[in-house]
């Protein structure tokens, strides 16, 4: 197998590279991974399919940032370019490339057996346009220690989250000052947007845009969770929050510096680093639920799709099936990439060994999918609106109702196909 390694130099470099490179009769191109362990395990699915078929497969790196790598995919798909077969897409990315993909429905006869929203999430217009490779999806993390001490079960509802968080924050203050009762992503940005969307589905409150393309976000169930969720800054979470993403909200809490985090399966590796704080003494679980809903996780991770321009559309579709099959989930597992087939959490040899994965199978059921195969390409402008005018709510400078309100103007007002209040 042929690797192809191209330095990350900004997207339209890389694209230009890969456009000059001399098409290959006789082999795939598939871009994915990046640097690492990532294009470690990729290479070596690709390798196990080549050796299965007698074809050959050249991987190409991808840069690491996603936007770059989201320019480059859309430069080489907008010009009909065949010189990569199979790319790996993000989760939020199906509706806004999705004409230039092809339809995997007639070539994977076990649809069924995956997540149905991770396959609904994939579904644009009708049409599979990527199948589910790896899931994130957002998680719990606690001290079980603390609570064990302090006698407080492990929260199921945000409601029981809000009153342990401060109880044993007010506890832990004599000791450390800095100590808080959970901490979480509340800058404006992606993550923000991923969090509300949590708050949102957990407490069945819609999700901002439906896929019939209604706008869902301003009711008494939304309106009554993010408030909630505005009033625990500066009570059981720092005013600081408001700048987190995930790996400032990793530092307190491996740090020592709180109860309850919000973040995604890779912290749990490291929280339980010998160089973590609390190394041995975390838990994780599904995230709560609110006073209606069940518990949910946005829907992160990565799938795998084929372009129309492939002059090899049955080949590209076996190498996305294979990569995606079972027995190939099961390996990626050992290296923690989650599977998007729902019986691989069943099984104990995969389970009991890694346990994130219990509470990502249980998120599942209900994940919060972001609306972007809903938006398509406006996406970007719909989380935008998000987590800006959630993070001013947050900030105490915005009312809960006037943000919905405004949220839901902005949206119709782009002119998203159909979008009305419901």
């Amino acid at each position: 197998m042929k690797n192809t390694v191209i330095p990350s130099l900004g997207a339209a470099t890389v694209a230009a590279a890969l456009l000059s490179a001399p098409a290959l009769a006789v082999e795939l191109t598939i871009a994915c991974g990046a640097v690492g362990i990532e294009r470690e395990v990729c290479i070596d699915g690709a390798n196990r399919w080549a050796e299965q078929t007698g074809h050959s497969v050249d991987v190409v790196a991808t840069p690491q940032s996603s936007t770059e790598r989201l320019a480059m995919y859309q430069l080489l798909l907008r010009e009909r370019h065949n010189t990569v077969d199979v790319f790996q897409i993000d989760v939020i990315w199906p509706g806004l490339l999705g004409e230039y993909l092809l339809d995997l429905s007639p070539y994977v006869p076990d649809t069924d057996a995956f997540f149905p929203n991770l396959m609904a999430n994939n579904t644009v217009e009708g049409r599979l346009i990527a199948m589910p490779w790896y899931v994130d999806t957002g998680l719990l993390y606690y001290r079980k220690d603390l609570l064990e001490r302090y006698g407080h079960p492990v929260p199921e509802t945000w409601d029981e989250l809000e009153t342990i968080a401060s109880d044993v924050q007010r506890r832990e203050r004599s000791q450390n000052g800095n100590f808080w009762g959970y901490v979480w992503q509340g800058s404006d940005y992606e993550g923000l947007t991923c969090n509300v969307m949590e708050w949102l589905v957990s407490s069945d409150a819609g999700t901002v845009v439906s896929a019939q393309g209604v706008v869902t976000l301003d009711n008494d169930r939304a309106a009554r969770i993010i408030e909630q969720a505005a009033g625990w800054i500066d009570t059981i979470s720092p005013p600081a929050v408001l700048e987190y993403q995930e790996e400032d909200a990793r530092a307190q809490f491996e740090a020592g510096n709180a109860l309850f985090m919000r973040n995604w399966p890779y912290a749990w590796r490291l929280a339980n680093e010998p160089e973590s704080a609390v190394s041995g003494r975390v838990g994780v679980t599904v995230l709560p639920q609110g006073d209606s809903g069940a518990p949910s996780g946005a829907l992160g991770g990565w799938q795998l799709a084929v372009t129309e321009a492939t002059r090899y559309p049955d080949l590209s579709a076996d190498l996305v099936r294979f990569l995606t099959s079972e027995s190939e989930q099961r390996r990626r597992a050992e290296f923690g990439y989650l599977p998007t087939r729902s019986a691989l959490y069943n099984e104990p040899e995969l389970t009991q060994n890694n346990a994130v994965f219990e509470p990502v199978g249980r998120a599942l059921e209900n994940v919060a999918v972001r609306p972007s195969s809903a938006t398509g390409r406006t996406y970007k402008y719909v989380s935008r609106y998000v987590s800006g005018e959630i993070h001013e709510v947050l900030r105490g400078t915005k009312s809960t109702t006037d943000a919905l309100a405004s949220i839901t103007d902005r949206i119709v007002e782009r002119g998203l196909g159909d979008l009305q209040r419901p």
